[in-house]
């Protein structure tokens, strides 16, 4: 979940502190690359393995600590508590800089205090660029998408889709453009909403216009002018899609698609299919800390959040990253065109962050 714009430059100061010299974990990351805690476990793999986890991660008190930012976290711990019986998981719920921000500063004063972080893919990077995770190396990687690997030393457990999402009595069923140029059409004027903090969406949305489309800077410059002239700004998606459903504005540009299926499932006259391309997907991972006090148990939560309990990530209507999950029907529509999330948007936050917040000022509030 994202609430703003990170404060003072957090993401910033996370990604680039590598860059400018010795940072307050050097030392210890040194002294933890000579003894990783979770070597005794990395050859194991079926019951050995589960077994051998459980039993240590009894041992270690029963305890898992986690921080996340999923609001739909509670899924995953009843089902894992469950699979593992005297295992508790101690979860500490906030929006994604909050997590972010605790986990640095518990870090930098040498008493972290979690085993397992889950949170989104700039903060995630944050953290690796500060040698605070240790990558997952375990039998359930075999079953996630290609897109879910390789991004550092942290493992995405889920997508989110940013998506056009609509009111039904607002729009009508031929209105929503084929893409998002379409809604620089002054038809929109006072329709539209984008959120306050989504300079990530910004950064890929620019992106994607510039690199796959071809246009140039000025032109899509002059596109996105057109279309804050018709929007209203929300802040924080969960009042955006309330709003929406609502009908305070007939469009959220930047809603999650997870957010508009949950409100249709209540019976909320809201849409998002066909989809408006493209559709920006940005993983959303889980990182074992390089320092956990429970290296067990977070292994063993790893290992089930990217193996059996990404069926509850299917049921909370998220996008989950395995390659298949029973019974579950990918939400994006084949052939829909979709867009990473920006690369930039990690190395380059400050000017996206800056660009976007110019971008939207003056701009209407919604509600």
């Amino acid at each position: 979940m994202r609430q703003g714009a990170l404060p003072a430059g957090l993401l910033a100061a996370g990604l680039l502190m590598s860059a400018c010299g010795p940072s307050p974990t050097t030392a210890a990351d040194q002294s933890r690359a000579e003894s990783n805690p979770y070597a005794p476990y990395q050859n194991l793999t079926g019951p050995e393995r589960a077994e051998k986890l459980l039993a240590d991660a009894r041992a270690e008190g029963g305890v898992l600590d986690l921080y996340t930012s999923n609001t739909d976290i509670q899924d995953l711990v009843d089902g894992f508590e469950e699979a593992h019986p005297g295992i508790e998981v101690r979860a500490f719920r906030a929006n994604s800089e909050t997590v972010l921000q605790r986990t640095l500063q518990e870090n930098q004063a040498g008493k972290p205090g979690n085993d397992v972080v889950d949170t989104n893919d700039l903060e995630l990077r944050a953290l690796d660029s500060q040698h605070l995770l240790r990558a997952y190396t375990g039998p359930s990687l075999d079953g996630l998408k290609p897109g879910a690997k390789g991004l550092g030393n942290w493992t995405a457990e889920r997508f989110n889709a940013f998506v056009a999402g609509w009111n039904t009595r607002e729009v009508s069923e031929d209105e929503p453009p084929a893409d998002f140029t379409g809604f620089a059409d002054p038809k929109w004027k006072g329709r539209l909403s984008v959120e306050v903090g989504d300079w990530d969406w910004y950064a890929s949305m620019y992106t994607y216009l510039t690199e796959k489309k071809g246009m140039s800077r000025t032109a899509v410059d002059g596109l996105f002018e057109k279309i804050v002239a018709n929007v209203k700004v929300a802040k924080g998606h969960t009042v955006q899609g309330e709003m929406l459903s609502a009908g305070q504005f007939g469009v959220a540009l930047s809603v999650y698609s997870h957010t508009v299926d949950k409100a249709a499932r209540k019976g909320a006259p809201v849409a998002w299919k066909p989809a408006v391309e493209p559709v920006i997907l940005r993983p959303n991972g889980i990182g074992l800390m390089a320092a956990p006090r429970h290296p067990a148990a977070a292994l063993l939560w790893t290992d089930y959040v990217l193996g059996p309990g990404q069926k509850e990530i299917a049921k909370s209507l998220r996008i989950p990253a395995a390659r298949h999950v029973p019974g579950y029907d990918e939400p994006v529509p084949p052939g829909t065109e979709t867009f990473p999330l920006s690369k930039t948007g990690g190395t380059e936050t400050k000017k996206w962050d800056a660009a976007y917040d110019a971008l939207l000022r003056g701009a209407p509030q919604a509600g």
